[in-house]
């Protein structure tokens, strides 16, 4: 597997928070943890282009203080101008290659909502799939629509097709209760994002999610 797809905890921001309790968030949590563990989602369509941009390269010097890692969500382009480490591409944004030609030797994960994403990612050459929804999530989405879990299957099924190159993230209703669960399942790493950022001690909350994936490593 490749080093940087070496991600154990993949942090989702929400536009329901602020930014400035997302970076404490990101700032707690990535102390807590030894540097690489953590890897840090830009996701928020609420924002234009310029205010995403910024966000980002508030981003990139928050993470940079805890050796954590920074994917921007599709838009490879951005991820590069903010000199981060990969981009996350979902349903119409574009090819792995397109994304390889932006960002060369940048970390490349997937949105795998399905058994075919995860085929289709491993074919492409992505990094990780973040294969979703695992569990039910409480508020259902971002969207606000509910989406059906798909379970423990969802990870065994997407650690047959990706063989050993490409990561597993599980995503959706992941928790320091479950995330083990995930791992003894075949995921590397777990995305969170309530899990942290809606935590009273997220260094507390970093730690407890990774202590509870320790016996896979």
């Amino acid at each position: 597997m490749h080093e940087r797809a070496r991600v154990r905890v993949v942090l989702v921001t929400d536009p329901a928070f602020s930014d400035e309790a997302i970076a404490r968030c990101i700032l707690s949590a990535g102390a807590a943890l030894r540097p690489g563990i953590l890897c840090v989602q830009l996701r928020d369509r609420s924002r234009l282009r310029a205010g995403l941009r910024l966000f980002g390269e508030r981003l990139r010097i928050t993470t940079s203080a805890v050796g954590a890692r920074l994917v921007v969500n599709g838009d490879a382009r951005l991820a590069r101008d903010v000199g981060a480490d990969g981009v996350h591409l979902g349903r119409g944004s574009g090819s792995v290659a397109d994304a390889r030609s932006v960002m060369p030797g940048g970390w490349i994960s997937i949105a795998a909502h399905s058994d075919e994403d995860v085929r289709r990612a491993s074919e492409e050459g992505a990094d990780a799939a973040l294969v979703s929804p695992v569990f039910p999530t409480r508020p259902p989405s971002p969207s606000g629509r509910a989406k059906v879990p798909r379970g423990l299957g969802a990870i065994r099924q997407a650690r047959a097709l990706a063989g050993r190159r490409m990561a597993v993230i599980a995503l959706g209703g992941v928790t320091q209760g479950n995330a083990g669960a995930c791992v003894r399942a075949g995921a590397d790493g777990v995305a969170v994002m309530r899990a942290l950022l809606a935590s009273p001690d997220p260094a507390r909350a970093a730690r407890a999610i990774d202590d509870a994936m320790a016996r896979r490593w």
